[in-house]
């Protein structure tokens, strides 16, 4: 009979109790309350995609893709739960190895969750720069549920297939990419299969035989920890999407900014509709930095502990190392709980506070508004009083005598006996239609005056000041820059 010589059990290193407070507080119950809050904003999500977008046939492809995510951003809570949480949770009972077979199950599936999810983040900036560049490529598509009676028929036995297969079936073409994203992040992580294997071995102080989670050579070759775990991952899941991300977000805000200015200058908007494109590309400008220093700064933590594996190696300050990996490990999971929320709820918010924010402005503007009519009103009141309610008769014959075709036109109808009268007479002030015009222009400053007081648009001022000059550019009434003048100074 062939002797079977077992390996000796490791001997787990012993956690001093600070460490242990840390990890269960961190790992423990702060990674679960993750995880549950992220599941239930992650499904929130879905259904708000699914209301937002599928069910009115709008922005479908990206839509795909943020329920892609908050999919994979949902194994990957779940997995990490599965993975450390539960055996950090129960630490005080002393089980560690019986939740090492949990280890060896979610290791592959959470190094897949993860590409998968880092990669929806990509795959959603690309199409934000897309849809900026070439906006009118980016619309409903080309499926209408309008006149297609096969699309109805399918409705009408939405009873006897579920939602998922609704959908499947309009918009099958738009799961092709994270489908395709999702086979590659299983094939880039094949490797993760073979990195931890469960052994048998001997207990020493009494004989017991147990099973013990141990890393394979594979894990512990040179050669596959520097071209695998740092260089390919630093291309693919750390570094390369996160300067991808940088420099495509960038591009994305740039072009917003020269699109918005392009359109502006094209249809010849409104300040109103001006300041509304503004507080949308404020609220773009916002979400896309939020997204990613959120990003940069959750994840980048990884690629430098898999260098520090390599280059140090976690024997040397292990106390610190493991502390890092545990604070890198919150990040990925907070990062994973928040991403729908801020790529949905993030526009809601940042509108309720520009909205606020903008609504508090308004009534300063308005308060300080009011406070230079009255004092506008004031000033009128006196310079009637000064004038003797001439203002407009004087203001008329100082233009006149800056304009010598402006006095001719003023002159020509008159009266035969007042065509006598030069630019310069002070007679001309007490003709009729001096006086006529002159109070017109009383009148019409009176008007505007009152017109702000009662709480006008800057618009519609500007629109009736519009028409007066139309009128007189209509009959050929010119005035140059030294009539303008004497308008201002008077």
């Amino acid at each position: 009979m062939d002797v079977v010589y077992l390996p000796n059990c490791t001997t787990r290193r012993a956690l001093d109790a600070e460490y242990k407070t840390f990890s269960i507080a961190v790992n423990g119950l702060l990674t679960t309350a993750f995880v549950v809050l992220g599941t239930l904003g992650n499904l929130s999500s879905m259904k708000f995609v699914r209301i937002a977008n599928f069910d009115k046939n709008r922005g479908v492809v990206l839509a795909v893709s943020l329920m892609a995510l908050a999919i994979w951003d949902t194994l990957l809570l779940w997995c990490a739960f599965f993975y450390y949480s539960l055996k950090s949770i129960t630490q005080a009972l002393n089980v560690e190895q019986r939740f090492d077979i949990l280890t060896l199950s979610f290791h592959p599936a959470i190094q897949i969750a993860n590409t998968a999810s880092v990669w929806c983040v990509v795959v959603i900036t690309v199409q934000r720069y897309v849809a900026s560049k070439d906006p009118f490529s980016t619309g409903r598509g080309r499926l209408s549920l309008i006149g297609n009676p096969t699309l109805m028929a399918t409705f009408r036995r939405e009873r006897r297939a579920s939602s998922i297969g609704v959908y499947w079936s309009i918009y099958r073409r738009h799961f092709r990419m994270p489908l395709i994203l999702s086979t590659l992040a299983v094939l880039m992580n094949i490797p993760a299969f073979f990195e931890l294997m469960m052994i048998s071995c001997l207990k020493r102080d009494t004989g017991e035989v147990l099973r013990e989670l141990r890393v394979t050579e594979l894990r512990m070759n040179k050669h596959y920890k520097v071209w695998y775990r740092v260089v390919f991952r630093m291309v693919f899941n750390t570094f390369g999407p996160n300067l991808l991300i940088l420099l495509l977000t960038l591009l994305t805000l740039v072009k917003l900014r020269g699109t918005n200015r392009s359109r502006n200058k094209m249809f010849q908007r409104s300040l109103s509709v001006m300041s509304r494109e503004a507080a949308k590309e404020n609220i773009q400008t916002a979400i896309s930095f939020a997204l990613v220093v959120k990003f940069l700064l959750f994840r980048s933590m990884i690629a430098f502990l898999d260098l520090w594996e390599v280059t140090i190696g976690y024997s040397h300050m292990i106390e610190t190392f493991i502390y890092l990996v545990d604070c890198s490990n919150f990040l990925v999971i907070f990062n994973s709980a928040t991403n729908c929320l801020v790529y949905l709820k993030g526009r809601q918010w940042l509108e309720r506070t520009l909205h606020a924010r903008k609504t508090r402005s308004s009534k300063e503007q308005k308060l300080q508004s009011s406070k230079h009519i009255s004092l506008l009103a004031r000033s009128w009141a006196k310079i009637l009083v000064m004038t003797e309610g001439q203002f407009g008769v004087r203001l008329l014959f100082a233009m006149l005598r800056k304009n010598n075709l402006l006095f001719d036109s003023f002159t020509q109808d008159m009266d035969c006996d007042t065509n006598g009268y030069s630019r310069r007479s002070i007679d001309l002030l007490a003709s009729p239609k001096c006086q006529e015009v002159g109070d017109r222009i009383t009148n019409f400053v009176g008007e505007l005056l009152s017109d702000m007081a009662a709480g006008e648009s800057d618009e519609a001022i500007c629109a009736k000041i519009r028409r007066v000059g139309a009128v007189h550019y209509d009959r050929g009434l010119v005035f140059n820059a030294f009539v303008w003048r004497e308008f201002k100074v008077g």
